[in-house]
């Protein structure tokens, strides 16, 4: 586990670093987990991987430790992919008034579900 007192790395993906340093406050005077090394390095492949086909998400670290990447698109809905450094990727949306969750495996590739929902919801994919 990374040490919440020491400063990020100065590799960390510039949105994982501003999440951790905002989140920093709440790991010493709560209860939240940090970021495991193997979560942080799965969401900075998963920034990497969908960083030049779509618009910038929002990142936060959750209190159990995992990261989240949000895209909201406004009246058209909105899209969450979390990491937790177990090799999987856990999606929830609702695009257009659907509903959708699921958990796939994450590797070295944007799963397949994740990416039509990132179509879908920037309205590539009906």
């Amino acid at each position: 586990m990374v040490n919440p007192s020491s400063t990020p790395p100065p590799t960390r993906a510039a949105p994982i670093a501003l999440a951790l340093e905002e989140v920093r406050p709440l790991v010493e005077s709560r209860a939240w987990a940090w970021p495991s090394e193997a979560t942080l390095r799965e969401g900075e492949r998963l920034l990497e991987l969908v960083g030049q086909a779509w618009p910038a998400p929002d990142v936060q670290v959750e209190p159990d430790g995992s990261l989240t990447l949000t895209w909201e698109a406004g009246t058209r809905g909105w899209l969450s992919l979390q990491v937790c450094g177990r090799g999987t990727l856990v999606h929830s949306a609702v695009i257009e008034g659907d509903e959708y969750g699921q958990e796939e495996r994450f590797d070295s590739a944007l799963p397949a579900w994740a990416h039509a929902l990132l179509r879908r919801l920037w309205g590539l994919l009906q």
